[in-house]
């Protein structure tokens, strides 16, 4: 069915016997085609060979110009060989469409209707290949490792970054109660500071006083019993306050470092859970390469979207192969050379078109083949005249000529 296999399965690189007519060097004309640029009848690249000396009086190595005739016979036949096979296969393939274009309306429809779906179900399948993927090979690959547990996997994930969340908030709130807890206690030991500091004047002021009312009553003889009865109140006063304010110091410090030894030993307790937590998720991402549950969510979403793709275009691959068997089925039955050919150009079968344009590049490989025929005989016929002045030149070496010739396989 491949083309190239048709057009090169005639190839034989076995030497073969070439037999050759020779011809009067007084011939002028060849019924064959030649290459010259006045009638340009070969339009290829090719050149024609230089005309060698044919003064053989003066060539020393005539059994190089003998071989090198050969040689050139040789390759021009094996390229006039195999150009026929590859020109004999455009033509079957001319000829196959003027055996579809006869094909009658009414027989066409199924054919049409196949040809139809091979154009469809061929669109649907480059349009599957050309559509970008979000997800690269290795991840496909990687998650459809996991895609049974993928779902309770995903759930799982969603939990702990939420606990995750929850974990860090507690934790500010923690160390917010902490600091406010520590801030609360340094202002107690401030507060207890300054109950020293009055207790310490208090004590001072009441002696002074005391030392004062007493010098006064020893210089004055005045009674100093009132102020002394207002100073030892004042002082009485003052250790009153001084101790209360002291007992709801202790009080308050006491509760404050329990609530404070409470709030560390959650705050110990949390960071544990947040340890803990970090790993698990840090696995979790490590397992399933991405860096979040959001990542590893978009995966999932697009594994499935291409999962369900591969499985279209497998489903899609099994029809057109199926339609393609339909079709060369179908066509076998209209007695086409190559009806295989036809799968990779099945819209000419339906458009008009499309086949006028099929036609149009058969027919100019068909003339390209046929210039190359053309030019390959121009080059044997041309090294055949070559040998044949030779042989006119030096009748006494005739023998030994062909004798040359025939090692190669040529027969005159």
């Amino acid at each position: 069915m491949d083309i190239l296999k048709k057009l090169f399965s005639g190839r034989n690189t076995n030497r073969k016997k070439i037999k050759v007519k020779m011809k009067p060097e007084a011939a002028g004309d060849n019924s064959g085609l030649k290459y010259t640029p006045e009638n340009g009848t070969n339009n290829n690249p090719e050149v024609k060979p230089e005309e060698k000396n044919t003064d053989y009086e003066q060539t020393s190595d005539r059994g190089d110009m003998i071989a090198d005739n050969c040689s050139q016979i040789l390759e021009a036949s094996k390229q006039v060989e195999e150009l026929k096979v590859e020109y004999q296969a455009v033509t079957s393939y001319l000829t196959d469409i003027q055996k579809l274009e006869r094909i009658p309306a009414d027989e066409r429809e199924f054919l049409n209707d196949t040809v139809r779906k091979i154009i469809t179900f061929t669109r649907e399948k480059a349009k599957y290949q050309d559509n970008p993927k979000k997800i690269t090979d290795a991840q496909f690959k990687h998650i459809a490792e996991y895609e049974e547990a993928m779902p309770s996997e995903l759930t799982k994930m969603k939990k702990k970054e939420v606990y995750h969340n929850t974990i860090k908030t507690d934790m500010k709130y923690l160390e917010g109660e902490k600091g406010a807890l520590n801030y609360q206690k340094e202002k107690i030991l401030e507060k207890h500071a300054y109950l020293k500091r009055v207790s310490l004047i208090t004590c001072i002021l009441v002696v002074i006083l005391f030392l004062l009312f007493l010098v006064i009553h020893n210089f004055t003889k005045a009674d100093m019993q009132i102020p002394f009865l207002m100073t030892i109140i004042m002082a009485l006063v003052s250790a009153l306050y001084i101790f209360i304010s002291s007992a709801a110091n202790r009080k308050e410090m006491k509760l404050t470092e329990l609530k404070l030894n409470k709030a560390i030993g959650l705050l110990n307790k949390v960071k544990i859970k947040y340890v803990n937590n970090t790993n698990e998720l840090d696995y979790s991402y490590q397992k399933y390469m991405v860096n979040s549950y959001a990542e590893l969510q978009f995966l999932w979403e697009e594994y499935l979207k291409a999962r369900e793709e591969e499985r279209q275009y497998n489903k899609n691959t099994e029809k057109l192969e199926f339609y393609k068997r339909e079709l060369v089925k179908e066509l076998r039955n209209y007695d086409l050379k190559d009806p295989g050919v036809w799968i990779y150009q099945a819209a000419a079968i339906i458009d008009s078109k499309e086949m006028v344009e099929v036609r149009h590049r058969l027919n100019a490989r068909r003339q390209k083949l046929r210039e190359r025929i053309d030019y390959n005989n121009n080059l044997k016929e041309n090294s055949i005249e070559q040998i044949q002045k030779f042989i006119n030149q030096k009748p006494e070496n005739r023998e030994e000529v062909l004798g040359k010739l025939r090692k190669y396989g040529i027969y005159l």
